[in-house]
């Protein structure tokens, strides 16, 4: 009866019926399903660790989630089932959250071990995050890379893609023909740094399949759960950097990166851990995307369950 109970919950989600039962009926197959699953798969040397592909999220609470944000979505990295969505395919401003696309576009185009001389730069506001590069300096692309996405440093940011495209006008065509090549809709992009909101912009449910896309890349993995890193130029120059994402300090949080301009609002994509299972979340528009994260992510601990 037990394992009946299991694959009629399997059957229903993938059917999509399982959302048509009442709350009752599912509260009380996902329990019967749960201890099935408990006794039948006692946790061995060969069974899979949480998280790998297998395990199934299955809804098991129904209370409503009121988050603040614009847009947002989460889902879990394995089946790429979505676990909450709000407004996912409205296109909004997503100010520094852009360098992830810059970051990757410059990857998928260069080795993490070039040397990169810093350019020409813009002139910035006193509010731009930067760290102070020096035209004619010469860096280790993947320190440039570390301090685009650890610090958010604009002018990092900027370097790479003035060295890699000449402009920051091309490195923007580069980006968006990347988006069509990946097929990600939903995106423009106006400039590696995120700093100008005209043209620049994406969805929750694009920013998603970014990320999932950048966690793929072992650097940018590695690279967005620094808390602090040092980069050095070739001339000895040492740079310290530290992170804008406050969340990695709880060490529930494994990455990815921020973003904050006055059309944006507060934006964030986040890395964590659920009950085990590896979830990313995007939160846009937010007055205060790090509570609005942990509102998210301890929602989905307590409504999803993995069978």
């Amino acid at each position: 009866m037990k394992s009946l109970a299991l694959l009629a919950i399997l059957v229903l989600h993938a059917t999509g019926l399982w959302s048509r039962l009442p709350d009752q009926t599912r509260h009380d197959l996902v329990n019967t399903g749960a201890n099935t699953a408990a006794v039948a798969a006692p946790a061995t040397a060969t069974s899979p660790a949480p998280g790998r592909i297998g395990a199934i999220p299955i809804r098991a609470g129904t209370g409503p989630l009121l988050l603040d944000a614009a847009g947002a979505i989460a889902f879990d990295t394995s089946t790429n089932t979505v676990l909450y969505s709000k407004n996912p395919t409205a296109q909004r401003p997503i100010a520094s959250v852009t360098k992830l696309v810059t970051s990757l576009v410059i990857l998928s185009r260069h080795s993490p071990a070039e040397s990169v001389t810093i350019p020409r730069l813009p002139a910035y506001g006193p509010e731009d995050e930067r760290i102070g590069l020096v035209p004619g300096e010469t860096y280790r692309l993947s320190s440039l890379i570390e301090a685009t996405l650890v610090q958010s440093a604009n002018d990092a940011a900027d370097s790479l893609a003035r060295w890699d495209a000449g402009t920051q006008v091309k490195f923007a065509a580069q980006m968006n023909a990347k988006m069509g090549e990946w097929g990600i809709t939903g995106t423009r992009f106006s400039g590696p740094s995120g700093l100008q909101d005209a043209d620049n912009y994406a969805s929750a449910e694009a920013l998603g399949k970014i990320a999932k896309l950048a966690l793929a890349n072992p650097l940018i993995r590695q690279t967005v759960g620094h808390t602090e890193a040092t980069i050095t130029s070739g001339a000895g120059r040492i740079i310290n950097l530290e992170t804008t994402n406050k969340l990695l300090a709880s060490g529930q949080y494994y990455g990815i990166k921020t973003g904050y301009t006055l059309a944006a609002g507060e934006c964030f994509v986040g890395l964590t851990r659920i009950n085990g299972h590896e979830v990313i979340t995007v939160v846009l528009g937010s007055s205060d995307r790090f509570g609005a994260t942990t509102t998210l992510t301890n929602w989905i601990g307590h409504t999803w369950q993995w069978l």
